[in-house]
């Protein structure tokens, strides 16, 4: 088990400082409790300055020692992106996201192509057929994207950046679901969930408890995707099925 975890650190985990393997569990649940408090925070009628931002703040300076670099950065823009929403820069809001989903990228794509360096370098039939049938369901949702929401975006800027991050989205997307591995590929369908709802309330027509399905969508895709990719390992009886 300890030679399993040890290879598992190496293999995913080049975060920013060092953290030895018996803290791995006592921060990630220190985490993810500071986490569900500040998110029980935000939903209570406080109306703290830029409280929107503060969970995904805890998850970020956890992530320091708990995950990859590149996820830090995500978790990095993504708060930022939090703030620009809570003072209603839609632009900046769209436009930090767009980087965070790219640091999300790039953490899939060298995740993807080092475990198929383990295998040297070989690509199977099945890998293929996951791809095709990955894509075809991203192109999908894209398909949506640009058919209902991004028309129906103020012609303009806006609809350019929308329109650009629709894509940034779905590359996101799609670099998740080839990890195979359903927390990541989870989180990032409840990521293309919470903006899809946030993008319809705001530019095609207003959604029935709209708030609440964008915020609790949106914190869970951003600890899922943190807690797949700290060591941590999810115990066997509890841990989501591989596919």
């Amino acid at each position: 088990m300890q030679t399993k975890c040890y290879l598992r650190a190496n293999f995913e985990l080049m975060a920013l400082f060092r953290l030895s393997e018996k803290c791995v569990k006592p921060m990630a649940f220190s985490a993810t409790g500071l986490f569900i408090a500040l998110v029980a925070i935000f939903f209570l009628p406080l109306a703290l300055p830029y409280e929107l931002a503060y969970p995904v703040v805890a998850l970020f300076v956890a992530s320091l020692w708990l995950t990859p670099w590149e996820v830090s950065l995500a978790l990095l823009f993504s708060a930022m992106g939090d703030v620009a929403g809570s003072a209603g820069e839609i632009l900046w809001q769209i436009g930090l996201f767009a980087v965070a989903h790219l640091w999300y990228i790039l953490f899939f794509v060298r995740r993807y192509f080092a475990k198929v360096d383990k295998r040297d370098g070989k690509v199977s039939r099945r890998t293929v057929v996951h791809l095709s049938i990955f894509s075809l369901c991203v192109l999908a949702v894209m398909a949506v994207a640009f058919a209902l929401v991004v028309p129906a975006i103020p012609a303009g800027v806006v609809r350019i950046a929308g329109g650009a991050y629709a894509v940034v989205i779905c590359g996101m997307f799609l670099m998740a679901l080839l990890q195979r591995s359903s927390l990541y590929a989870l989180g990032a369908a409840l990521f293309v969930i919470s903006d899809l709802v946030l993008a319809w309330n705001l530019f095609v027509e207003p959604v029935e408890n709209a708030g609440a399905m964008i915020m609790v969508t949106y914190y869970l895709a951003q600890w899922l995707i943190f807690i797949r990719a700290t060591p941590y390992e999810v115990p066997h009886p509890v841990r989501l099925l591989r596919f």
